[in-house]
């Protein structure tokens, strides 16, 4: 009986012993089992952010690029004329004028850069064309009633200057006031405030003067923004009051320094003033300005290029239409302007005064589309008492 207990205790002893080895080694399988699921885990899990990372790159990238697209912004005008001289000798001409294009972004909702870049005649240098930057600013907005553009831009003085599309002005030609008083195109560098205050519409600034060393008269005196010389400023502002029946009245000035530094001319200074008033509701569409342009000291002017000097020059134009249908508007302008009411010959004294320069411009505008027009009118020039008339078509365009 003894023997007997003696080999059933051994038995379980081995047996015992057996299932505490088998119980290690299942439990050492299970461990690296353990382990290695966890690496596979930790494994995989560092793959999984790999690539939400990637998917979120990508996102980011499309979004962006979605975003930057609808930031950007395209736009331009565009007109080509014939002019047909019927009292001189000059020829005839068919002239793709302006070719513009506007690139603007925007890059949050109070910072933008707006640009505009023109060719003129062709745009090619050898037979008379060329390219320029007329605006090349950033616009700051401060809040709902102010914002600052700094950078290269339209002098806010005229109408036309201003607002130069071929669709804002009736006449095949822009009128000549706004070419010789109020040098239109006219584009300068310099920092405007700008904005809106109810009815009322303002640009205050600053901006690089006249040069008076580039010519004889405040046209030829611009910079333009091609290394322009500011040794003298020029203040600039505007005020315009606008109605909901249609009415607009403002004004604008240019005033400061143009001797740049140039000891001969050191007291020569350019004032450029516009009045200007419109009425356009409905079909009818009256506008006028009147402008005068002045510099002071022209005599020195005059002396320094060795040539007949202009010391003031004034003009006004008023034009008026009536849409007969939302296609056809028939139109009159008449404007009359000097560009020597003083003039200085090349000693510097005062001399004679040219005589006026007058036309009178009877014509039709046809609008297939808002945005599209075909111009055709007939011009009775009266140029310093010679007749110059002249016919003139064209078409513009904006988009």
């Amino acid at each position: 009986m003894y023997k007997k207990l003696l080999i059933g205790s051994a038995i379980a002893a081995s047996t015992l012993t057996l299932q505490a080895d088998q119980l290690d080694d299942l439990t050492t399988k299970l461990n690296t089992l353990t382990q290695e699921i966890a690496e596979l885990k930790k494994q995989k899990n560092a793959e999984l952010e790999v690539l939400t990372e990637e998917i979120a790159q990508i996102k980011e990238t499309e979004t962006n690029g979605s975003s930057a697209m609808d930031k950007l912004s395209f736009g331009g005008y565009g007109k080509m004329d014939y002019t047909n001289y019927r009292d001189s000798s000059t020829a005839n001409e068919l002239d793709i004028y302006r070719a513009i294009l506007y690139v603007g972004y925007q890059f949050t909702d109070n910072i933008k850069f707006v640009s505009e870049i023109e060719w003129e005649h062709g745009g090619r240098e050898s037979t008379g064309g060329y390219s320029v930057i007329e605006q090349a600013y950033l616009d700051f907005k401060l809040n709902n009633m102010a914002s600052v553009k700094v950078g290269h831009m339209i002098v806010p003085v005229g109408m036309v200057n201003l607002y130069h599309e071929p669709t804002y002005f009736p006449s095949v030609s822009r009128p000549e006031v706004e070419k010789y008083i109020i040098p239109s195109t006219w584009h300068e560098n310099g920092a405007v405030v700008h904005g809106s205050i109810n009815s009322f519409d303002y640009q205050v600034g600053l901006m690089n003067g006249l040069n008076a060393t580039n010519g004889t008269e405040v046209r030829n005196m611009r910079q333009n923004g091609q290394n322009a010389e500011a040794e003298d400023f020029a203040f600039v502002a505007r005020a315009d009051y606008k109605t909901n029946n249609g009415i607009n009245i403002g004004g604008s000035i240019f005033t400061g320094g143009a001797g740049q530094e140039t000891t001969t001319l050191s007291s020569v200074d350019t004032t450029i003033a516009e009045i200007h008033a419109g009425y356009n509701l409905n079909k009818i569409h009256i506008n006028a300005l009147y402008a005068q342009s002045k510099v002071d000291n022209a005599s020195a002017v005059a002396v320094n290029a060795n040539a007949n000097a202009s010391g003031k020059g004034s003009g006004y134009y008023i034009n008026a239409a009536y849409a007969i249908t939302a296609k056809w508007t028939p139109f009159v302008q008449y404007e009359k302007y000097n560009r020597f009411d003083e003039k200085f010959d090349e000693t510097g004294t005062a001399t004679t005064a040219d005589k006026d320069i007058s036309n009178t411009s009877i014509g039709l505008n046809y609008k297939p589309t808002p945005n599209v027009v075909l111009k055709a009118n007939y011009v009775i020039r009266d140029n310093k008492g010679t007749d110059d008339d002249r016919i003139e078509l064209g078409t513009g365009y904006v988009f």
